[in-house]
């Protein structure tokens, strides 16, 4: 695709699957992750170009579209480039194929925000970046765009009260580690991800369906879209906590939505909605969602 460049190359490990037998969703952040340290390098906003002008490249949305499983050994390519370019953000896109033989794994569309490391708010472009986005101008395939999760669909009107108004229950409590931070100063996004994915079992569980009763069934579950949005930023040493509540079912696919919070001031972090899906873990073929799971969303 014009204008896309390769920003990452590499294998998925052992220790990056989980359960299901396939690489968990916080390493598909991790490698986009590592990607856009390379596209930030070519838009002229490297690390040691950061240091000296005091701006930063922030995520402050996610769409992820998971469109099949990449499995121990497999190996990845990320290619990327810049769907639209604006006065303080940027679109970007990204999509992770298996080398081998081509497989599209998934795809990202990511707002981008240029961030005023001192400020820690946003800022405009460097006229230099502006001019370097042009050279990497893409456009947004159709496999690319929203299905389930639109971004009218996610709700931003995230606070401590309307979790608990909603039924929201605690599925994650957790610290932000010195490691678990960027070049930003602030927690990678791909740690995010960690505790949302750490969140998934406590999401079945509650829905009816816990890792006990898929073993028994021959079942495992799978994300196959996502959308975040980013309110504020976490550093280490802060503390977290994630409040998760079940939206709606349908046949094969359920919805869900996490809420991110500072355990200290009780303000939102992030939230994300997501359509999960269960698959017969032999044939690798989605299954509807059981009844008694349903009954749950009524």
């Amino acid at each position: 695709m014009a204008g896309m460049l390769d920003t990452y190359r590499g294998y998925v490990s052992m220790q990056e699957c989980d359960e299901m037998g396939h690489m968990n969703i916080q390493h598909y952040i991790a490698k986009t992750s590592d990607a856009s340290f390379h596209i930030r390098d070519a838009l002229g906003l490297s690390a040691s170009q950061q240091a000296t002008s005091g701006r930063g490249y922030i995520a402050l949305e996610h769409h992820i579209r998971f469109h099949r499983e990449l499995k121990t050994s497999d190996l990845v390519l990320i290619r990327s480039g810049i769907v639209e370019m604006r006065d303080r953000t940027l679109v970007k896109f990204q999509e992770m194929r298996e080398v081998l033989d081509d497989r599209l794994a998934a795809t990202f569309v990511v707002n981008v925000g240029c961030l005023d490391l001192e400020t820690r708010r946003l800022t405009t472009w460097p006229e230099a970046t502006k001019e370097l986005a042009a050279e990497l101008k893409c456009e947004m395939p159709d496999y690319a765009a929203a299905r389930g999760i639109g971004r009218e669909v996610i709700d931003r009107e995230v606070s401590r009260e309307r979790a608990d108004a909603a039924g929201m229950f605690e599925s994650n409590r957790s610290a932000v580690n010195p490691w678990e931070c960027d070049t930003n100063a602030h927690m990678n996004a791909r740690f995010i991800m960690s505790r949302f994915s750490d969140a998934q079992g406590h999401m079945w569980a509650a829905a009816g369906l816990g890792r006990h009763e898929q073993a028994a069934s021959g079942l495992a579950t799978a994300t196959v879209e996502m959308r975040l949005i980013y309110f504020r930023e976490l550093n280490a040493g802060d503390t977290l906590y994630v409040r998760t509540g079940l939206v709606e079912a349908a046949d094969k696919t359920l919805r869900y939505r996490h809420w991110m919070f500072n355990a200290e001031t009780h303000e939102p972090v992030c939230a994300a909605e997501g359509l999960g899906l269960l698959f017969d873990r032999e044939t690798r073929k989605a299954v509807s969602i059981p009844a008694q799971v349903r009954a749950r969303f009524i």
